[in-house]
């Protein structure tokens, strides 16, 4: 039998437990004014020579914040003002997207690592 107490956690759920426990934060969950390109639907941090642009595309700075964090370039940010835990937290109670939508590795359903749980994955 395996057992994974966190993994019906929700993404609000994770951050009311760090509010709680006043756990530290990287400061990239909080939104600060980045370098960014859309790509698609998606917007990606450009802040040094590992992103290859397109002939189109220009760095814009945009407030933007990550909600969850993966290998460089594969999570995309999300625009935001959220700069404390209380924002954020504000900001989830409101959202109706999944942290996984901005993670292209996910592919093009934002619900993909979810159902991947439901199958069984985890």
């Amino acid at each position: 039998m395996r057992v994974f107490p966190m993994s019906d956690w929700t993404e609000l759920d994770v951050w009311r437990y760090i509010e709680r426990e006043n756990i530290p934060v990287v400061p990239l969950y909080f939104a600060s004014q980045r370098p960014t390109v859309m790509r698609g639907n998606q917007i990606i941090m450009v802040d040094d020579e590992r992103y290859r642009l397109e002939a189109n595309e220009t760095p814009q700075l945009r407030e933007v914040r990550f909600r969850t964090l993966g290998c460089y370039p594969l999570t995309a940010a999300s625009e935001s003002k959220a700069t404390t835990i209380a924002e954020i937290i504000k900001e989830l109670e409101e959202v109706s997207l999944s942290e996984r939508a901005t993670r292209l590795i996910d592919g093009d359903r934002e619900d993909s690592m979810e159902r991947k749980k439901i199958e069984g994955y985890f």
